[in-house]
């Protein structure tokens, strides 16, 4: 029997389709080689926009449509906010929910030998899974924490990853040690809220100094062999300047972060129920670039969001442009069912969405160009993957999380190796 795997969304979803192939393996399942029909086909949904749902369906359509005798699960955070909307589809056999994702091997294995039915969303609480591992990769991430206790006005992740668990730091300790050994070169910590890790204070997590705690230890495991840490990301909803400083100001961790910001306007960011200013905001970046002047601050902005003015939105643009972002992903504000925002007077014309969108989409396009040319001649720590799918360049990624390429007759063989280089970088 063999599966295959397809994952939307997130890092922490990455994460856990890692560790759900890794499941499926122990279970006997092997992976379908490529144009191969598979047994099982998984799809590890994200339900964060409208959008989110869309791709979801089209992975799930053309899963059956490649699959068709397969078995296709659809499995995370979409089955938990639209669950029977999914189950309606012809093309979907199994909908499991995000907290119990670990199930899904041996529910798949019971639908396929006739020793259960299909069509289960077994509610049982499962821990946080581990993290996969892949022969030849030189990254690998680790999930600390899931579920999210913020309530953003347009947000259902709430809803559905459940409240903030966080993964003892023994557990994330020991998980990391065995990736280095296997030998994993750079370590990813994710989770739903990352910064709000240890912050329940029932779990071993908070015993251990919280988010701060777990990145010292992590970045002091193995001093006889070269490593890093780099953080997924940080919720300014759930931390401050003095805090980013002090985590991302470990030896160790990766001068690169994502930090959501959602918009620059103040009434905007008050009225999407978000717990900080644009000022406060920029104190965060201005710490983060204290410790590295070319430290890589990526976010995400919404635009379009209920009751948005045209100045509005200007006051988010500039403040954009002035915080010089490496990356900027931009979405357009797209109704969500339950939330608060979706009820909110004042909803945004599609048009009007769309112009915004493509003015804050120029604007982080010439950010991004920006902090490229700051980076051109400076040199980077960076770790080396392997040859791309040309096989004329070797890939690489920087400490501060640029991608570059390296002609191989210049580089070598080299693979999952540290080496201080001057490129030319591309995001």
């Amino acid at each position: 029997m063999t599966y295959k795997i397809a994952t939307l969304g997130c890092k922490v979803n990455q994460q856990e389709s890692e560790g759900l192939a890794a499941l499926f393996q122990a279970s006997g399942f092997a992976p379908a080689r490529r144009g191969e029909e598979a047994s099982v086909c998984v799809i590890n949904s994200c339900t964060v926009t409208s959008v989110a749902d869309s791709k979801t369906r089209q992975k799930i359509r053309q899963a059956r449509s490649a699959n068709p005798g397969a078995l296709v699960c659809v499995v995370g955070c979409m089955p938990e906010v639209s669950r029977e909307a999914l189950l309606a589809m012809p093309e979907v056999d199994l909908v499991v929910g995000s907290a119990d994702k670990e199930r899904v091997a041996g529910l798949a294995m019971e639908a396929l030998t006739g020793s259960g039915g299909t069509r289960r969303d077994p509610a049982l609480p499962l821990p946080i899974g581990a993290a996969g591992m892949n022969a030849g990769r030189t990254r690998a991430l680790i999930k600390a924490e899931d579920g999210c206790d913020r309530f953003c006005a347009y947000c259902v992740i709430p809803y559905a990853r459940g409240a903030v668990r966080s993964k003892p730091a023994g557990e994330v300790i020991r998980e990391a040690k065995a990736l280095l050994e296997a030998g994993y070169r750079e370590l990813v910590l994710t989770g739903v809220n990352l910064a709000l890790y240890g912050k329940e204070r029932t779990r071993a997590s908070a015993d251990a100094g919280g988010l701060y705690g777990l990145v010292k230890a992590l970045c002091s495991l193995d001093a006889a062999n070269e490593y890093r840490v780099r953080l997924g990301s940080l919720e300014p909803t759930a931390i401050d300047a003095r805090e980013a400083e002090r985590i991302a100001g470990v030896k160790g961790v990766c001068p690169q972060l994502h930090l959501s910001l959602q918009s620059g306007a103040a009434g905007t960011l008050e009225a999407m129920g978000r717990p900080y200013t644009p000022e406060g905001y920029e104190k965060i970046v201005h710490a983060l670039r204290g410790i590295d002047p070319l430290f890589s601050v990526t976010t995400d902005v919404i635009v379009g969001f209920p009751g948005e003015t045209d100045a509005d939105f200007e006051e988010s643009l500039e403040f954009v442009k002035r915080m010089g972002f490496a990356r900027v992903h931009v979405f357009k504000y797209s109704k969500r069912p339950g939330t608060r925002a979706a009820e909110m007077p004042g909803q945004i014309k599609d048009g009007v969405k769309a112009k915004r969108s493509a003015l804050m989409s120029a604007a982080a396009e010439a950010g991004a160009a920006r902090f490229l040319a700051l980076n051109a001649g400076k040199k980077r720590r960076t770790l080396i993957f392997g040859p791309d799918k040309s096989g004329v360049f070797i890939r690489g990624l920087t400490d501060n999380g640029l991608d570059v390429r390296l002609p191989i007759d210049t580089a070598g063989s080299i693979t999952n190796e540290f080496v201080d280089i001057v490129p030319n970088f591309s995001i």
